[in-house]
Protein backbone atom coordinates (compact mmCIF):
# COMPACT_ATOMS: atom_id res chain seq x y z
CA UNK A 1 0.00 0.00 0.00
CA UNK A 2 1.37 3.63 -0.88
CA UNK A 3 2.10 6.87 1.16
CA UNK A 4 -0.86 8.12 -0.50
CA UNK A 5 -3.10 5.39 0.66
CA UNK A 6 -2.27 5.34 3.90
CA UNK A 7 -2.75 8.86 4.42
CA UNK A 8 -6.25 8.60 2.87
CA UNK A 9 -7.21 6.04 5.44
CA UNK A 10 -5.95 7.61 8.29
CA UNK A 11 -7.50 10.85 7.35
CA UNK A 12 -10.73 9.05 7.31
CA UNK A 13 -10.63 7.87 10.14
CA UNK A 14 -10.30 10.65 11.71
CA UNK A 15 -13.74 12.26 9.71
CA UNK A 16 -15.19 8.85 10.91
CA UNK A 17 -14.03 9.41 14.81
CA UNK A 18 -15.06 13.38 15.08
CA UNK A 19 -18.38 12.69 13.05
CA UNK A 20 -19.08 9.41 15.69
CA UNK A 21 -22.16 9.95 18.02
CA UNK A 22 -20.51 10.74 21.53
CA UNK A 23 -21.41 7.83 24.20
CA UNK A 24 -24.29 8.37 26.39
CA UNK A 25 -22.69 8.05 29.49
CA UNK A 26 -18.84 8.06 30.52
CA UNK A 27 -17.75 6.30 33.96
CA UNK A 28 -14.35 8.16 34.27
CA UNK A 29 -13.45 7.35 37.91
CA UNK A 30 -15.31 4.63 39.52
CA UNK A 31 -15.73 3.61 42.78
CA UNK A 32 -14.77 -0.13 44.18
CA UNK A 33 -14.96 -0.48 48.11
CA UNK A 34 -13.94 -3.92 48.12
CA UNK A 35 -10.67 -2.93 46.40
CA UNK A 36 -10.74 0.45 48.78
CA UNK A 37 -11.02 2.53 45.90
CA UNK A 38 -13.51 5.99 46.95
CA UNK A 39 -14.15 8.88 44.74
CA UNK A 40 -16.71 12.17 45.50
CA UNK A 41 -16.87 15.42 44.11
CA UNK A 42 -16.45 16.10 40.25
CA UNK A 43 -15.28 19.45 38.69
CA UNK A 44 -15.11 20.11 35.00
CA UNK A 45 -13.35 23.23 32.86
CA UNK A 46 -13.26 23.15 29.35
CA UNK A 47 -11.40 25.19 26.69
CA UNK A 48 -12.53 24.54 23.21
CA UNK A 49 -12.81 20.97 22.33
CA UNK A 50 -10.79 20.08 25.48
CA UNK A 51 -12.00 19.51 28.69
CA UNK A 52 -10.74 18.84 32.04
CA UNK A 53 -12.30 16.56 34.64
CA UNK A 54 -11.32 16.37 38.48
CA UNK A 55 -12.03 14.98 41.70
CA UNK A 56 -11.45 13.69 45.03
CA UNK A 57 -9.38 10.34 45.59
CA UNK A 58 -10.34 9.38 49.43
CA UNK A 59 -8.52 6.02 48.59
CA UNK A 60 -6.66 6.25 51.13
CA UNK A 61 -8.70 7.51 54.33
CA UNK A 62 -8.55 5.07 56.75
CA UNK A 63 -11.63 6.47 58.84
CA UNK A 64 -13.69 8.81 57.61
CA UNK A 65 -14.25 10.82 61.01
CA UNK A 66 -15.64 13.68 58.74
CA UNK A 67 -17.64 11.75 57.01
CA UNK A 68 -14.41 11.21 54.08
CA UNK A 69 -13.78 15.21 53.57
CA UNK A 70 -10.74 16.91 54.73
CA UNK A 71 -9.77 16.28 58.59
CA UNK A 72 -10.43 12.39 58.10
CA UNK A 73 -8.07 10.24 58.89
CA UNK A 74 -6.15 9.65 55.60
CA UNK A 75 -4.27 11.44 52.74
CA UNK A 76 -7.26 13.11 49.94
CA UNK A 77 -5.60 14.25 46.46
CA UNK A 78 -7.31 15.66 43.56
CA UNK A 79 -7.12 13.90 40.16
CA UNK A 80 -7.54 14.84 36.71
CA UNK A 81 -8.56 13.29 33.21
CA UNK A 82 -8.40 15.12 30.06
CA UNK A 83 -10.14 14.56 26.97
CA UNK A 84 -8.85 16.85 24.09
CA UNK A 85 -11.82 15.71 21.65
CA UNK A 86 -14.98 17.23 23.56
CA UNK A 87 -15.40 14.08 25.48
CA UNK A 88 -15.30 10.84 23.38
CA UNK A 89 -11.97 9.64 24.35
CA UNK A 90 -10.46 10.53 28.06
CA UNK A 91 -6.94 10.13 28.53
CA UNK A 92 -6.34 6.06 29.51
CA UNK A 93 -4.98 6.91 33.37
CA UNK A 94 -5.70 9.67 35.86
CA UNK A 95 -2.86 12.62 36.60
CA UNK A 96 -2.50 13.27 40.28
CA UNK A 97 -3.44 17.11 40.30
CA UNK A 98 -2.93 18.04 44.06
CA UNK A 99 -1.37 15.58 45.68
CA UNK A 100 -2.52 14.76 49.73
CA UNK A 101 0.97 13.36 51.44
CA UNK A 102 2.05 13.77 54.87
CA UNK A 103 0.43 12.94 58.52
CA UNK A 104 -0.78 16.80 59.37
CA UNK A 105 -0.63 20.33 57.98
CA UNK A 106 -1.93 21.56 54.73
CA UNK A 107 -0.52 18.68 52.19
CA UNK A 108 -2.42 16.12 54.24
CA UNK A 109 -5.42 16.83 52.29
CA UNK A 110 -6.63 18.78 49.09
CA UNK A 111 -10.40 18.73 47.93
CA UNK A 112 -13.40 20.01 46.72
CA UNK A 113 -11.90 21.38 43.56
CA UNK A 114 -13.39 25.21 41.76
CA UNK A 115 -11.99 25.28 38.33
CA UNK A 116 -11.96 27.69 35.91
CA UNK A 117 -9.64 27.98 32.64
CA UNK A 118 -9.14 32.10 31.25
CA UNK A 119 -10.64 32.29 27.91
CA UNK A 120 -7.81 34.50 26.87
CA UNK A 121 -4.35 32.72 27.82
CA UNK A 122 -6.07 28.88 28.68
CA UNK A 123 -4.01 29.59 32.36
CA UNK A 124 -6.16 26.78 34.55
CA UNK A 125 -6.65 27.75 37.91
CA UNK A 126 -7.43 25.50 41.02
CA UNK A 127 -9.21 26.22 44.37
CA UNK A 128 -9.54 23.74 46.88
CA UNK A 129 -10.04 22.32 50.62
CA UNK A 130 -6.55 21.83 52.30
CA UNK A 131 -5.40 20.75 55.64
CA UNK A 132 -5.64 18.04 58.30
CA UNK A 133 -9.09 20.38 59.79
CA UNK A 134 -12.55 19.50 58.73
CA UNK A 135 -14.74 22.11 58.13
CA UNK A 136 -17.11 21.10 61.14
CA UNK A 137 -13.96 21.88 63.43
CA UNK A 138 -12.54 24.79 61.80
CA UNK A 139 -11.84 27.56 64.55
CA UNK A 140 -10.18 30.75 63.97
CA UNK A 141 -9.18 33.10 66.92
CA UNK A 142 -7.65 36.34 67.48
CA UNK A 143 -3.89 36.33 68.87
CA UNK A 144 -3.18 39.44 71.00
CA UNK A 145 1.24 40.32 70.71
CA UNK A 146 2.64 42.82 72.98
CA UNK A 147 4.80 45.94 71.59
CA UNK A 148 7.71 47.63 72.81
CA UNK A 149 5.85 51.02 73.36
CA UNK A 150 2.51 48.63 75.40
CA UNK A 151 0.43 48.66 72.65
CA UNK A 152 -0.80 45.68 71.21
CA UNK A 153 -1.56 43.99 67.79
CA UNK A 154 -3.85 41.51 66.53
CA UNK A 155 -3.41 38.76 64.01
CA UNK A 156 -5.48 36.11 63.28
CA UNK A 157 -4.63 32.31 64.58
CA UNK A 158 -5.30 29.77 61.91
CA UNK A 159 -3.57 26.88 63.26
CA UNK A 160 -6.97 24.93 63.44
CA UNK A 161 -8.76 26.04 60.76
CA UNK A 162 -9.30 24.65 57.67
CA UNK A 163 -6.89 25.80 54.91
CA UNK A 164 -7.62 27.37 51.42
CA UNK A 165 -5.25 25.87 48.53
CA UNK A 166 -4.38 27.95 45.30
CA UNK A 167 -2.78 26.34 41.99
CA UNK A 168 -2.00 27.23 38.56
CA UNK A 169 -1.42 25.54 35.57
CA UNK A 170 0.00 26.91 32.30
CA UNK A 171 1.06 23.69 30.29
CA UNK A 172 -2.44 22.40 29.96
CA UNK A 173 -2.56 20.54 33.27
CA UNK A 174 0.60 18.88 33.25
CA UNK A 175 1.94 20.75 36.33
CA UNK A 176 0.76 23.04 38.85
CA UNK A 177 2.05 25.20 41.22
CA UNK A 178 0.29 26.50 44.42
CA UNK A 179 0.07 27.69 48.34
CA UNK A 180 -1.85 28.35 50.67
CA UNK A 181 -4.27 30.87 50.70
CA UNK A 182 -6.20 30.77 53.88
CA UNK A 183 -4.95 34.08 55.28
CA UNK A 184 -5.96 36.27 52.64
CA UNK A 185 -9.70 34.98 52.16
CA UNK A 186 -10.04 35.02 56.46
CA UNK A 187 -8.99 38.01 56.57
CA UNK A 188 -11.53 39.73 54.03
CA UNK A 189 -14.30 39.03 56.91
CA UNK A 190 -12.04 39.28 59.79
CA UNK A 191 -10.17 42.22 60.52
CA UNK A 192 -7.97 42.10 63.28
CA UNK A 193 -8.09 44.88 65.09
CA UNK A 194 -8.58 46.04 69.07
CA UNK A 195 -12.18 47.64 68.33
CA UNK A 196 -13.63 44.48 66.84
CA UNK A 197 -12.64 41.65 68.75
CA UNK A 198 -14.36 40.39 72.33
CA UNK A 199 -10.47 39.50 73.57
CA UNK A 200 -12.17 37.41 76.15
CA UNK A 201 -13.43 34.98 73.96
CA UNK A 202 -10.97 35.92 70.88
CA UNK A 203 -13.43 34.88 68.48
CA UNK A 204 -14.26 35.97 64.63
CA UNK A 205 -17.23 36.13 62.10
CA UNK A 206 -15.97 33.83 59.98
CA UNK A 207 -14.26 30.76 61.67
CA UNK A 208 -15.15 28.13 58.73
CA UNK A 209 -14.70 28.03 55.21
CA UNK A 210 -13.76 26.71 52.21
CA UNK A 211 -14.91 27.69 47.69
CA UNK A 212 -17.43 25.43 46.80
CA UNK A 213 -16.53 23.10 44.77
CA UNK A 214 -17.13 23.17 40.95
CA UNK A 215 -17.04 25.94 38.38
CA UNK A 216 -15.73 29.26 39.01
CA UNK A 217 -17.78 31.61 36.82
CA UNK A 218 -15.50 33.87 34.03
CA UNK A 219 -17.59 37.19 33.30
CA UNK A 220 -18.11 37.80 29.54
CA UNK A 221 -18.80 41.04 29.81
CA UNK A 222 -16.60 42.53 32.76
CA UNK A 223 -12.93 43.08 32.68
CA UNK A 224 -11.95 45.73 35.49
CA UNK A 225 -7.79 44.48 35.67
CA UNK A 226 -5.81 42.09 34.33
CA UNK A 227 -8.55 39.25 33.40
CA UNK A 228 -12.23 39.09 32.93
CA UNK A 229 -13.78 39.21 36.44
CA UNK A 230 -13.84 35.86 38.50
CA UNK A 231 -16.65 35.04 40.81
CA UNK A 232 -17.03 32.16 43.67
CA UNK A 233 -18.66 31.28 46.92
CA UNK A 234 -17.27 30.52 49.89
CA UNK A 235 -19.79 28.29 52.10
CA UNK A 236 -19.26 29.43 55.76
CA UNK A 237 -20.52 29.48 59.18
CA UNK A 238 -21.99 32.91 57.79
CA UNK A 239 -23.73 31.65 55.03
CA UNK A 240 -23.22 31.59 51.34
CA UNK A 241 -20.55 34.51 51.26
CA UNK A 242 -19.87 35.61 47.40
CA UNK A 243 -16.28 36.74 46.43
CA UNK A 244 -14.68 38.06 42.93
CA UNK A 245 -11.38 38.61 41.73
CA UNK A 246 -10.15 40.70 38.79
CA UNK A 247 -6.36 39.71 38.60
CA UNK A 248 -7.55 35.55 37.75
CA UNK A 249 -7.82 34.46 41.37
CA UNK A 250 -4.69 36.39 42.65
CA UNK A 251 -6.56 38.58 45.23
CA UNK A 252 -10.12 38.56 46.17
CA UNK A 253 -12.87 40.72 47.45
CA UNK A 254 -16.32 40.24 48.68
CA UNK A 255 -18.64 41.03 46.25
CA UNK A 256 -21.11 43.39 47.86
CA UNK A 257 -18.43 44.38 50.94
CA UNK A 258 -17.75 42.21 54.07
CA UNK A 259 -20.79 42.99 56.04
CA UNK A 260 -23.01 41.41 53.38
CA UNK A 261 -24.70 37.79 53.50
CA UNK A 262 -26.24 36.94 50.56
CA UNK A 263 -27.82 34.14 51.66
CA UNK A 264 -27.33 33.46 55.73
CA UNK A 265 -28.93 30.09 55.26
CA UNK A 266 -27.23 28.88 52.37
CA UNK A 267 -25.28 26.40 52.02
CA UNK A 268 -22.71 25.12 49.16
CA UNK A 269 -23.71 27.44 46.74
CA UNK A 270 -22.71 28.55 42.46
CA UNK A 271 -23.09 31.76 40.59
CA UNK A 272 -23.67 32.85 36.96
CA UNK A 273 -23.78 35.63 35.40
CA UNK A 274 -26.89 36.99 34.03
CA UNK A 275 -27.17 38.54 30.24
CA UNK A 276 -27.02 42.08 31.63
CA UNK A 277 -23.82 41.25 33.50
CA UNK A 278 -25.74 41.17 37.22
CA UNK A 279 -25.16 38.08 39.35
CA UNK A 280 -27.37 35.20 40.19
CA UNK A 281 -26.09 33.35 43.11
CA UNK A 282 -27.98 29.57 43.85
CA UNK A 283 -27.46 28.48 47.19
CA UNK A 284 -28.23 24.45 48.45
CA UNK A 285 -31.00 24.27 51.02
CA UNK A 286 -32.67 21.33 52.33
CA UNK A 287 -35.41 20.25 49.58
CA UNK A 288 -34.42 23.05 47.05
CA UNK A 289 -32.51 26.14 46.24
CA UNK A 290 -32.10 29.91 47.64
CA UNK A 291 -31.44 32.41 44.61
CA UNK A 292 -30.44 35.70 45.32
CA UNK A 293 -29.19 38.96 42.37
CA UNK A 294 -26.30 41.11 42.56
CA UNK A 295 -27.01 44.48 40.91
CA UNK A 296 -24.01 47.05 40.36
CA UNK A 297 -24.56 50.16 41.07
CA UNK A 298 -20.63 50.65 39.41
CA UNK A 299 -19.23 47.44 37.48
CA UNK A 300 -15.50 48.81 37.53
CA UNK A 301 -15.42 49.64 41.25
CA UNK A 302 -17.50 46.64 41.84
CA UNK A 303 -20.05 48.38 44.22
CA UNK A 304 -23.92 47.55 44.18
CA UNK A 305 -26.36 45.62 46.55
CA UNK A 306 -27.72 41.98 47.11
CA UNK A 307 -31.92 41.24 46.84
CA UNK A 308 -33.25 39.01 49.16
CA UNK A 309 -33.00 35.50 49.10
CA UNK A 310 -35.93 33.28 47.76
CA UNK A 311 -36.11 29.85 48.35
CA UNK A 312 -37.30 27.80 45.06
CA UNK A 313 -38.80 24.24 46.72
CA UNK A 314 -42.33 23.51 44.55
CA UNK A 315 -42.62 19.93 42.97
CA UNK A 316 -44.30 21.49 40.28
CA UNK A 317 -42.30 24.19 38.43
CA UNK A 318 -39.83 24.21 41.06
CA UNK A 319 -36.35 23.00 42.11
CA UNK A 320 -37.32 20.85 44.45
CA UNK A 321 -34.62 18.29 45.89
CA UNK A 322 -37.11 15.73 47.60
CA UNK A 323 -35.37 15.22 51.33
CA UNK A 324 -31.95 16.18 50.46
CA UNK A 325 -29.72 18.87 50.70
CA UNK A 326 -26.79 18.47 47.48
CA UNK A 327 -24.49 20.83 45.54
CA UNK A 328 -25.75 21.55 42.27
CA UNK A 329 -24.27 24.04 39.04
CA UNK A 330 -26.42 26.71 38.28
CA UNK A 331 -25.40 27.83 34.01
CA UNK A 332 -27.02 30.40 31.68
CA UNK A 333 -26.86 29.71 27.69
CA UNK A 334 -27.53 32.06 24.50
CA UNK A 335 -30.63 29.73 22.39
CA UNK A 336 -33.06 30.28 19.94
CA UNK A 337 -36.33 28.47 19.71
CA UNK A 338 -38.52 26.65 16.93
CA UNK A 339 -39.75 29.73 16.39
CA UNK A 340 -36.58 31.86 15.72
CA UNK A 341 -36.26 33.53 18.95
CA UNK A 342 -33.82 34.12 20.79
CA UNK A 343 -33.45 33.40 24.38
CA UNK A 344 -31.19 32.67 27.26
CA UNK A 345 -31.85 29.23 28.85
CA UNK A 346 -31.06 28.86 32.60
CA UNK A 347 -29.83 25.22 34.04
CA UNK A 348 -29.62 24.01 37.58
CA UNK A 349 -28.85 20.79 38.26
CA UNK A 350 -29.71 19.34 41.65
CA UNK A 351 -30.83 15.37 42.41
CA UNK A 352 -34.67 15.25 42.37
CA UNK A 353 -35.02 12.49 45.14
CA UNK A 354 -37.23 10.16 46.00
CA UNK A 355 -40.77 9.77 47.56
CA UNK A 356 -40.31 6.48 49.27
CA UNK A 357 -38.08 7.96 52.01
CA UNK A 358 -34.84 6.65 53.64
CA UNK A 359 -32.63 6.65 56.87
CA UNK A 360 -29.83 6.79 54.61
CA UNK A 361 -28.82 9.89 52.62
CA UNK A 362 -27.27 8.29 50.12
CA UNK A 363 -30.94 6.67 49.18
CA UNK A 364 -32.18 10.56 49.52
CA UNK A 365 -29.75 11.70 47.03
CA UNK A 366 -31.06 10.30 43.47
CA UNK A 367 -32.09 11.13 40.21
CA UNK A 368 -29.98 13.56 39.37
CA UNK A 369 -31.65 15.65 36.69
CA UNK A 370 -30.90 19.39 34.93
CA UNK A 371 -34.12 22.09 35.54
CA UNK A 372 -34.18 24.77 32.96
CA UNK A 373 -36.24 27.52 32.22
CA UNK A 374 -36.85 29.92 29.68
CA UNK A 375 -35.64 33.77 30.17
CA UNK A 376 -37.25 35.29 27.41
CA UNK A 377 -36.56 39.34 28.01
CA UNK A 378 -34.99 40.94 31.44
CA UNK A 379 -38.18 41.05 33.18
CA UNK A 380 -37.80 36.96 33.20
CA UNK A 381 -34.89 37.60 35.54
CA UNK A 382 -35.45 40.98 37.40
CA UNK A 383 -35.39 39.81 40.84
CA UNK A 384 -34.65 36.79 42.72
CA UNK A 385 -38.89 35.53 42.54
CA UNK A 386 -37.78 34.99 39.08
CA UNK A 387 -36.74 31.80 39.58
CA UNK A 388 -38.32 30.23 41.63
CA UNK A 389 -40.93 28.87 39.39
CA UNK A 390 -41.18 28.03 35.46
CA UNK A 391 -38.44 25.29 35.97
CA UNK A 392 -38.94 21.59 33.89
CA UNK A 393 -37.12 18.84 34.43
CA UNK A 394 -34.63 16.78 32.95
CA UNK A 395 -33.62 13.57 34.24
CA UNK A 396 -29.96 12.32 33.74
CA UNK A 397 -30.14 9.26 36.04
CA UNK A 398 -32.36 7.33 38.43
CA UNK A 399 -29.90 5.73 40.36
CA UNK A 400 -28.65 7.05 43.74
CA UNK A 401 -26.79 10.45 42.55
CA UNK A 402 -25.27 13.72 44.34
CA UNK A 403 -22.82 16.65 43.32
CA UNK A 404 -22.89 17.72 39.81
CA UNK A 405 -21.76 20.36 37.37
CA UNK A 406 -21.35 21.74 34.05
CA UNK A 407 -19.85 23.53 31.40
CA UNK A 408 -20.37 25.08 27.98
CA UNK A 409 -17.63 23.56 25.73
CA UNK A 410 -16.53 25.01 22.36
CA UNK A 411 -19.16 23.22 20.56
CA UNK A 412 -21.86 24.48 22.72
CA UNK A 413 -22.69 21.24 24.27
CA UNK A 414 -22.95 20.69 27.78
CA UNK A 415 -20.25 19.36 29.27
CA UNK A 416 -22.04 17.45 32.47
CA UNK A 417 -20.11 15.82 35.52
CA UNK A 418 -21.86 14.36 38.22
CA UNK A 419 -21.47 11.61 41.19
CA UNK A 420 -23.82 8.44 40.31
CA UNK A 421 -24.41 4.91 41.33
CA UNK A 422 -23.45 5.80 45.16
CA UNK A 423 -22.59 3.35 47.97
CA UNK A 424 -23.01 3.90 51.68
CA UNK A 425 -19.58 2.28 52.94
CA UNK A 426 -18.23 2.15 56.44
CA UNK A 427 -14.56 3.28 57.07
CA UNK A 428 -13.29 3.08 60.38
CA UNK A 429 -15.67 5.06 62.75
CA UNK A 430 -17.87 6.44 60.67
CA UNK A 431 -20.12 6.31 57.46
CA UNK A 432 -18.79 7.73 53.61
CA UNK A 433 -20.35 7.63 50.55
CA UNK A 434 -18.47 6.87 47.45
CA UNK A 435 -19.56 7.36 43.76
CA UNK A 436 -18.18 6.62 40.43
CA UNK A 437 -17.57 9.98 38.63
CA UNK A 438 -19.58 10.04 35.63
CA UNK A 439 -19.79 12.10 32.27
CA UNK A 440 -22.36 12.74 29.44
CA UNK A 441 -21.87 15.34 26.55
CA UNK A 442 -25.76 17.02 26.01
CA UNK A 443 -27.08 18.95 23.45
CA UNK A 444 -29.64 21.57 24.87
CA UNK A 445 -31.97 19.79 22.56
CA UNK A 446 -31.44 16.70 24.51
CA UNK A 447 -32.07 18.72 27.68
CA UNK A 448 -35.32 20.55 26.13
CA UNK A 449 -36.64 17.56 24.53
CA UNK A 450 -36.23 19.79 20.67
CA UNK A 451 -37.94 22.87 22.03
CA UNK A 452 -34.51 25.12 21.82
CA UNK A 453 -30.59 24.53 20.30
CA UNK A 454 -28.19 26.23 21.48
CA UNK A 455 -27.40 30.26 19.44
CA UNK A 456 -24.26 32.35 20.40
Amino acid sequence: MNMKSLLLQATTAVVLLSSAPLPAQQVLFKSQPDQHVHYRIPAIVAQGKTLWYFTDDRSQVTDATAWGDIGSVGNISILCRKSTDGGRTWQPEPDIAIEGRGDSGFDRGHGDAAVVCDRKTGQLLLICASGDVSYGRSDVRVKREGQLDGSYRYSLDLSRAQQVGRYYSSDGGRTWKGENIAADIYRLYNTASADTYDEGRGKVAVERLFFASGRICQSRLIKAGTSYRLYAVLTTNQGSLVVFSDDFGGTWLPLGGADARPAPKGDEAKVEELPDGRVLLSCRMLGGRYFNLFSYSSEKEATGTWGSPAASTSLSGGTAGQDNATNGEILIVPAMGKDKRRVHIALQSIPFGNTKGSPRNVERRSHVSIYWKVLASPADYASPDCFLTGWTRHEVTAANSAYSTMVLDGKGRIAFAYEDNGQQIRCGSQNMEVYDMTFQSLSLEDITSGQYKYKK
